[in-house]
């Protein structure tokens, strides 16, 4: 109650009383009370209330206010759209609600762009966003471009470039317009492994219609950076062969390409110039791969993922060919070797190959000894597995070191170590190995840092040992710059030594403290991915940067894991 010039007043304001007479309106509209225009699809009829549709849209707005005749008609026919929707479009104007699926999101949008209902749009947008998908891409950007919708066009042409690859697969590349198709293979940054993904999708588009597409071969090919093809095989195809124009292409690579060969780094003008530079996806370069671990609940995990830290995107590879852990992970001339660990519990000497450039798994000539727990470090062309338990009767330690010489696929013993570790963690450096952190003897945690050196291939103890500021169980080491970064993980701990100084620096801490933990390089920055916080495996990703001195959190992995391997690899 309130007092304004000795006059009493008392102001009622019901919250819900605009909702209560729009409900009234649709019950109106129901029983057909009231109403003075009538909607009509074909044989079906909607009446409505005009004042409640021209509230609602600036469509209708027009329509009832403007010399239109729809303005002096009381029926209004609409031929380009269906009854259901319309119904929905008039429900959502009577009660602010709608529905919005797989089977009516595009007719949705296209009615809601016409009627000019800029919510529905929204809601239809972004529903056809996640709805994204290599099979339907294509349709999803050309119905965008129609109704002028530019962020889901942007979008969508963003997903057909990320996933060019499986897209070409699709049944809707296939009916894609000659236009269309030469627009994406003109563009650098379309998504492929290799130049023959684009040829080969060139290729099926233009035989799923050979009489009216071959005549558009040429002009294709003209987007295609043929010098990175096997040319003779294009020579002898029947559709280059039947086409001057393309043969001449052909020859013009094979020109360029020997160009190249006899003069690197030199440019020679042809029809092709522009295109001389290889697309950059195809281009390998640093990612970081997890291999395999344990999960959150302590199974067996076997898949791999890697991260590309341009994309900032994970990505799956392919699994393991058995659910190993406690193995060591290594990359020797850009192929992954997983050597050793516990299977089927029991401690195996297998060792598999991951080939990189056929994404594949292969086996290869087993270990001397089994072992587990154990740490793996490449010196050149040779890969050293050091440390590790066996099992005879009992637990023991294993003394001896083998390398193995991917040339001969044969495993050699390779010296001796003086107090074998479990669970450590090596990295290589010149003709050195340096090993620190895990265990000695019996469970036996220290502060040193071992140096071993490599004589005929024969790993010997240096006779120099580092002493750290503190003793070291979980540890992770890498090096960067001749600069050797080690982590005590489940202290959050960091420091660098100076190889030439011989000098440690504290650095600044992880975010969180972890063990088990995996650790390496890319392009300057440190990754320490998964590992356990509290007692349970995450995929939890940090980074640090030497550069700014900050940790930083990734985005996480597609699985947690612990007890993994974390490499570096050249992937395309």
């Amino acid at each position: 109650m309130t007092t304004v010039n000795n006059m009493i007043s008392q102001i009622l304001n019901e919250a819900h009383y605009a909702q209560s007479i729009l409900k009234k309106l649709n019950e109106f509209r129901c029983g057909a009370l009231f109403t003075d225009a009538v909607l009509c699809v074909g044989h079906e009829e909607f009446p409505c209330h005009k004042n409640v549709l021209a509230v609602s849209s600036p469509y209708f707005q027009a329509m009832f206010t403007s010399d239109l005749k729809e303005s002096r008609e009381s029926r209004i026919n609409f031929n380009e759209i269906s009854p259901r929707i319309l119904e929905l479009v008039i429900d959502y104007a009577y009660s602010g609600k709608i529905e919005i699926n797989t089977s009516n999101a595009q007719d949705m949008l296209a009615a809601a762009h016409l009627f000019q209902y800029p919510a529905i749009v929204k809601l239809c947008e972004e529903f056809l966003l996640q709805q994204l998908h290599p099979s339907n891409c294509l349709g999803i950007e050309i119905f965008a471009q129609l109704h002028c919708c530019e962020n889901l066009q942007a979008k969508a042409h963003q997903f057909v470039l990320e996933n060019f690859t499986s897209v070409v697969e699709s049944d809707e590349f296939l009916e894609l317009p000659f236009e269309r198709l030469q627009h994406y293979i003109s563009i650098d940054h379309i998504d492929v492994r290799s130049e023959q993904t684009v040829y080969s999708a060139v290729k099926s588009w233009v035989e799923f219609d050979l009489e009216n597409r071959q005549k558009y071969l040429s002009e294709l090919l003209e987007n295609v950076r043929l010098i990175y093809l096997d040319l003779k095989v294009l020579e002898v195809d029947s559709l280059i062969c039947e086409s001057e124009k393309c043969l001449s292409l052909i020859q013009d690579a094979r020109l360029m390409q020997s160009f190249h060969e006899t003069q690197p780094g030199k440019r020679r003008k042809s029809k092709q110039d522009m295109f001389i530079q290889p697309r950059p996806s195809t281009v390998a370069k640093d990612v970081v791969v997890v291999v395999g671990g344990i999960s959150a609940d302590g199974r067996p995990v076997s898949s791999m993922e890697m991260y590309d830290p341009h994309k900032e995107k994970w990505f799956s590879l392919a699994d393991l060919p058995q659910p190993v852990t406690w193995c060591s992970v290594a990359v020797l001339s850009n192929c992954i070797y997983v050597a050793g660990g516990i299977l089927d519990n029991k401690i195996i000497s297998k060792v598999w190959k991951f080939d990189s450039v056929e994404r594949r798994w292969h086996t290869v000539s087993p270990m001397l000894k089994a072992r587990a727990r154990h740490s793996a470090a490449i010196i050149g062309k040779i890969m050293y597995i050091l440390g590790g338990v066996r099992f005879e009767g009992k637990m023991l330690n294993v003394e001896t070191i083998e390398c193995y010489n991917p040339k001969s696929n044969t495993w050699t013993a390779a010296g001796r170590t003086t107090s074998p570790r479990i669970e450590s963690c090596v990295v290589p450096y010149n003709n050195t190995i340096l090993e620190v952190g895990g265990l000695k003897g019996e469970d036996v945690v220290d502060k040193f840092l071992d140096i071993y050196c490599i004589v005929d291939d024969v790993i010997r103890p240096s006779g120099e040992q580092l002493t750290l500021p503190e003793n070291i169980r979980f540890a992770k080491i890498v090096v960067i710059n001749n600069v050797f970064y080690i982590i005590w993980e489940d202290l959050k701990k960091m420091i660098a030594l100076n190889d030439k100084e011989r000098t440690f620096k504290i650095l600044p801490k992880m975010q969180d403290s972890r063990i088990y933990s995996g650790a390496t390089v890319v392009n300057g920055k440190i990754y320490v991915t998964g590992g356990q916080i509290n007692n349970k495996a995450t995929n939890q990703v940090e980074s640090y940067d030497p550069s700014t001195g900050e940790w930083m959190l990734e985005k996480p992995m597609i699985e947690s894991r612990a007890v993994h391997g974390c490499v570096t690899l050249k992937m395309c």
